[in-house]
């Protein structure tokens, strides 16, 4: 909002009374006299918030729900889009998505007071406000944002266009810097574009700190091999992937392998873990998840298992277990999937 907005909204604001008769023709007055003024966007929708905040009670109701039913015809118009993708239809999937994320645009607008963000889960709340230290009051917003603009990125690679996914993929992470699979899709545009190689590697080491199961720690290490397989390590590599397997075993993984022994003409050897994690150390790979995000699991999973909100406990503490497989964990994990929560200490 700019400074200009700032004044003008302040203004209005200083002008309700209480009186609702009276205040609600102002507000009206004030939206017909800025709906052509260039900032008409964000003035009319901090008028329509006052309006809404001096509605009785009974009329905020009937608000929220016209307000439910609107965003429930966003998730209905997504889910169209995401049933277009599985269909390989990425020319329709791409224009109802435009058409979406241009309705939503300008639905939220960040200030020196207020910052909005799309998140997936409770725990990037706690994961933003731990890593990106604000002042502001952190809000969260209703809409998707962060999943539109990652599957607009997602069928913008599909028609080569990486420049407009690379856009895509960024104005994801602005709307939530702690997705991980934002940041797995920035480095897969990299990938794309093709020479690369270190903006891929830093969007990689970016998503390494999101990385909090072992399917995911399993996804950095294979990113990690692909990039040292592309700078022509290939022994680097083969132990990224044969460490990623450790972690989960998957095809990709496989796969890479299988190419590594043909290209070199010689079998993997026999690892220990050790000399992997020798291997990777030397060339600045992490070894494990990150400590402060997994605690920030825990505790986010303490928090809401105080506050009775079982289910998104249950989720923390099963992230943790699955990484750490820390038995005190999957004690509570256990209570938590038996319906036991009142037993736990």
């Amino acid at each position: 909002m700019t400074e200009y907005t700032q004044y003008i909204v302040s203004h209005i604001r200083g002008q309700i009374t209480g009186d609702y008769e009276k205040d609600m023709q102002y507000l009206y007055d004030c939206s017909e006299k800025y709906k052509e003024d260039e900032e008409s966007a964000d003035i009319l929708r901090e008028i329509a918030s006052m309006m809404y905040e001096i509605l009785p009670d009974d009329q905020k109701e009937q608000v929220g729900d016209r307000l439910k039913d609107l965003h429930d015809n966003f998730e209905t118009t997504y889910q169209a889009v995401l049933d277009m993708i599985k269909c390989n239809d990425t020319a329709k999937a791409r224009t109802m998505i435009e058409e979406l994320i241009a309705s939503v645009e300008g639905r939220y607008v960040n200030d020196d007071k207020n910052i909005y963000l799309s998140l997936n889960h409770i725990m990037e709340l706690y994961e933003y406000s731990y890593y990106f230290k604000t002042d502001r009051n952190i809000k969260c917003t209703d809409v998707m944002y962060n999943e539109y603009y990652r599957t607009y990125a997602q069928l913008l690679c599909a028609t080569g266009e990486y420049g407009k996914a690379l856009d895509a993929c960024n104005t994801a992470l602005e709307w939530n810097p702690v997705d991980l699979e934002s940041h797995l899709q920035l480095a897969e545009v990299y990938i794309l574009m093709g020479d690369h190689d270190e903006e891929y590697r830093q969007a990689t080491e970016n998503a390494y700190r999101y990385c909090c199961t072992r399917a995911t720690m399993a996804r950095y290490y294979r990113n990690m091999g692909r990039y040292y397989l592309d700078k022509y390590k290939p022994e680097t590599a083969r132990a990224l992937y044969v460490y990623s397997n450790i972690y989960f075993s998957s095809e990709a993984a496989d796969s890479a392998l299988q190419f590594i022994e043909s290209a070199l003409n010689a079998p993997a050897p026999k690892y220990e873990i050790k000399e992997l994690q020798q291997i990777l150390e030397e060339n600045d790979v992490k070894l494990g998840p990150d400590a402060d995000t997994i605690g920030i699991i825990y505790r986010v999973g303490n928090l809401m298992l105080e506050s009775k909100d079982y289910d998104r406990a249950r989720d923390c503490f099963a992230i943790v277990y699955d990484i750490t497989q820390d038995e005190e964990t999957g004690t509570i994990l256990a209570q938590l999937m038996n319906s036991q929560a009142d037993d736990i200490q």
